[in-house]
């Protein structure tokens, strides 16, 4: 819902940007919103600072504060049903024992409750013990069934990244085949396919089904022997498991973990920028320069943007993006710096919020629909005519950014990162088919695509560059004497047109933001100066 909110918040300053109006009644927002999540008490303390508060009783003095009795419980090989029995002696608690109870229990505990007793011998022998009020059951030691509480969506996730190039080599296989029965009867048939052999596809599929793989992993660690059982319910978010008592405490911690690295978030931060290189720029951005350009931010600059083990030898020989870190976390610093190449040009700026291990994608711009198959249906009986059959296919112009993230116990994120900027535009071309069907003209669909697909790493907070994506184009820059050279005919004379060749290199920035306690508080005081930045008081 946090989320939401300040997404919402984003939306309406973005908005607010394009006008001039002071909105008064964001600023208000965020200020209470600040306030609140200033003044509110934590849901949860942290354990070092739980571990040194007292529990505290509403209502109630400290004298009158109920005192929770410990006992020292010494046991060599003693019946379990007489150990149960002398437990509940000079207690307020009575006990009640299965007549299948058998076993003996050896314990050595010192300073302990009665609940942390009833805990170890629970969990060590198997024993249920169920206590409800001030009594307390003792059943045998055998298999039990527990209900754990999962949260989690019932939902399964299928995500695809294609990144291919083809050379456009192609083969023809023919498979052919005939046979004849005489010299006067014969059938043939055959079939002819073509593929491609010249070109790179890099393809990433990610897969999410998590109830599926949930109940198969509880499956394999309790195993399916002696009546254990696993029923996996997503509709109620809930898993019943019957096994030994130690099979579920080790259920019980695998789950835990898991919880605890599904619930991670991290939120996104990215910059699809065009630099028009200067003059003495033309081999590229000279990232090297960055470090005195920022000061005292550590940078470090990876020519290969290679982490995957093993690969960076390969990588060092064979070049590719560059890819830069900046630990300062600082935007605008990366964006002054990047002003001094060339003339930079921000195409986008999305946001993104991705749960661990879970793809997120972005996409802004239009699709457009393209003839791609043109052909002919002739009709029968009286509606002899024929009736042209026009194929359209969607062509998707604008950018795109799909992610997916792997953030680790101590903050680091492992990206996979696929950002694209396609421009699709119309190109008439003229087919020559030959003496009968002469030259057709077809309008298709022409792509420009600008995309990289690669994995990087990258700690809370640290800025990541991927540059390194060149493109080079021609325009005609027209300089003419007003009026005279709009003249017809003569016009030409007072009108000079020059072709210049430009190269542009894409950068995408990236800032990842691993989401933790003080997360929310950041972000709106983030929002908050950001407005006041843009709409300062008084004015």
């Amino acid at each position: 819902m946090r989320i939401i909110f300040l997404g919402m918040v984003i939306a309406i300053l973005s908005g607010c940007s394009m006008g001039h109006r002071d909105p008064v009644e964001v600023k208000k927002a965020l200020n209470e919103a600040a306030n609140q999540a200033n003044s509110k008490s934590l849901d949860e303390l942290p354990d070092s600072v739980q571990a040194d508060l007292m529990p505290e009783l509403e209502g109630l003095s400290s004298s009158e504060q109920p005192t929770i009795k410990r006992f020292r419980v010494q046991a060599n090989g003693v019946p379990a049903k007489a150990f149960f029995a002398n437990l509940v002696k000079g207690t307020e608690f009575s006990v009640a024992i299965h007549p299948d109870v058998t076993g003996r229990v050896t314990v050595n505990l010192t300073d302990v409750t009665m609940d942390e007793v009833l805990n170890v011998v629970r969990d060590i022998y198997g024993y249920d013990v169920v206590k409800s009020g001030k009594v307390i059951q003792v059943y045998p030691a055998g298999l039990r069934t527990e209900t754990i509480p999962v949260d989690y969506l019932q939902l399964k996730r299928i995500g695809r990244s294609l990144t291919s190039i083809t050379n456009g080599s192609v083969s023809s296989k023919d498979d052919g085949s005939s046979s004849s029965s005489d010299s006067s009867s014969s059938s043939s048939s055959s079939s002819t396919s073509t593929e491609k052999t010249g070109g790179t596809d890099i393809e990433t599929l990610s897969e999410s089904d998590f109830w599926t793989q949930l109940e198969k992993s509880v499956s394999t660690l309790i195993g399916a022997n002696g009546g254990r059982s696993v029923v996996v319910s997503p509709q109620a978010s809930v898993i019943t498991i019957r096994a030994m008592p130690n099979e579920i405490r080790e259920v019980r911690q695998f789950l835990n973990v898991s919880q605890k690295r599904l619930q991670r978030q991290v939120i996104l931060e990215t910059k699809i920028l065009e630099v028009t290189l200067n003059d003495g720029y033309q081999q590229g951005i000279e990232w090297s320069n960055m470090s005195a350009s920022l000061g005292g931010a550590d940078v470090v600059v990876n020519r290969a943007a290679s982490t995957l083990a093993g690969l960076d030898p390969i990588a060092d020989l064979l070049g590719g993006s560059t890819s830069v870190t900046v630990s300062d976390g600082n935007f605008q610093a990366v964006l002054n710096f990047m002003a001094t190449q060339g003339d930079l040009n921000v195409l986008s700026s999305p946001r993104v919020t991705a749960a661990n291990n879970q793809k997120a994608l972005i996409k802004v711009g239009e699709d457009e629909y393209f003839v791609t198959d043109v052909s002919s249906v002739v009709g029968s009986g009286d509606n002899a005519n024929v009736a042209p059959d026009v194929e359209l296919t969607p062509f998707f112009s604008g950018i795109s950014l799909d992610v997916t993230p792997q953030i680790d116990d101590k903050g680091n994120v492992l990206l996979h990162v696929h950002p694209a900027v396609i421009d699709v535009s119309t190109e008439v071309k003229s087919i020559d088919l030959g003496d009968t069907a002469g030259v057709i003209q077809l309008p298709l669909a022409k792509s420009s695509i600008r995309e990289s697909d690669t994995i990087i790493r990258a700690s809370d907070g640290d800025v990541v560059v991927i540059g390194g994506l060149m493109k080079s184009s021609n325009k005609d820059v027209v300089s003419k004497v007003p009026f005279l050279g709009d003249i017809p005919g003569i016009g030409h004379l007072f009108r000079n047109t020059v072709n210049l060749s430009e190269k542009t290199e894409l950068v995408i920035l990236l800032k990842p933001t691993v989401v933790g306690v003080n997360t929310w508080p950041h972000e709106i005081e983030r929002s908050r100066d950001l407005l006041n930045e843009w709409f300062p008081e008084g004015q």
